[in-house]
């Protein structure tokens, strides 16, 4: 059973409307509610195309669970009631796009890791990204800051361990190499820090996705916040261990793609977004393949 945490229902109704020539574009049903006995119409079944079985299916089942979520019920339940109907039929529809195209599945020893346009499925132990999270780490009085003042006290501590064989007028006469040497050993700490917020900070202010994952093997997964099916903020912190991805490899990002002509300035400036991705993100490999996820979820 798949636990889904996240699903891209528009890739999944073109991908229906496009295997099975038609697609549900409104679903209603008719009711009569005992209090008021007259019929409530909302709206109508509307199949555009030649729909297939599966599809046909569909709208049966939306029209019967939304006569269920209806008859009966409280105002204060049909929002949840309606809710629960949606992620199901959701659920249902993904199975439908999932045959339809078949992902090749790769698994972490495939030497073939897929080409543009390949319907894929991953199952990996993946690194959240949240760059909103990691820039939050190195606001004052956060982690980073932290951690800068730890190892402050590290260095200091340190090399002035390193001077205690000296006596009182070797410790005075070497007083300003001492307290140089300290603090070139802690300039060199804080900057990789300062480094790596600057890389975040370009990020945050360039890619047009806050949040992705990425395998060690190089799958690059970008994340839309209004597909999640949980609270992304949650992500990183609850979830963990094998995830599986299904999506559609579209680009592919790699240390041999620098643009020949060094006058395109968009090529170029691309390239560089590129390998500021490359160098900060958790992989092994020279190139990352960027997929647009379908589907991320748990179980088979």
């Amino acid at each position: 059973m798949k636990q889904f945490i996240y699903l891209d229902n528009d890739i999944v109704n073109s991908i229906i409307a496009q295997t099975e020539n038609g697609f549900v574009t409104d679903i209603s049903t008719e009711t009569e509610t005992e209090d008021e006995k007259k019929t409530q119409k909302e709206g109508g079944t509307h199949i555009s195309g030649t729909a297939g079985g599966s599809i046909l299916k569909l709208a049966k089942a939306e029209a019967a669970f939304d006569i269920e979520g209806k008859i009966g019920s409280e105002n204060s339940h049909r929002s949840s009631s309606r809710e629960l109907i949606n992620k199901t039929l959701h659920d249902a529809a993904f199975n439908i796009a999932y045959a339809g195209v078949k992902p090749r599945v790769i698994s972490f020893d495939d030497k073939d890791d897929g080409s543009y346009g390949d319907y894929i499925e991953i199952k990996r132990v993946f690194d959240f990204v949240d760059f909103d999270y990691l820039g939050n780490l190195f606001a004052k009085g956060g982690i980073i800051d932290f951690k800068k003042k730890s190892e402050k006290e590290k260095i200091e501590t340190a090399v002035n361990s390193a001077t205690e064989s000296m006596n009182r007028q070797q410790q005075r006469n070497n007083g300003s190499h001492i307290k140089a040497k300290i603090k070139q050993l802690v300039s060199a700490s804080e900057k990789q820090y300062n480094d790596a917020q600057d890389v975040i900070v370009a990020l945050q202010n360039i890619l047009p996705y806050k949040r992705m994952l990425i395998s060690y093997d190089g799958y690059l997964i970008p994340l839309d916040d209004k597909y999640f099916r949980i609270d992304p903020v949650n992500l990183g912190f609850k979830y963990g261990g094998e995830i599986t991805c299904v999506g559609l490899i579209t680009n592919i990002i790699g240390e041999d793609t620098n643009p020949n002509d060094e006058k395109n300035i968009f090529a170029t400036l691309q390239f560089t977004v590129n390998e500021a991705l490359r160098t900060v993100l958790p992989t092994k490999e020279n190139n990352l393949i960027v997929v647009h996820p379908i589907a991320v979820y748990y179980g088979d």
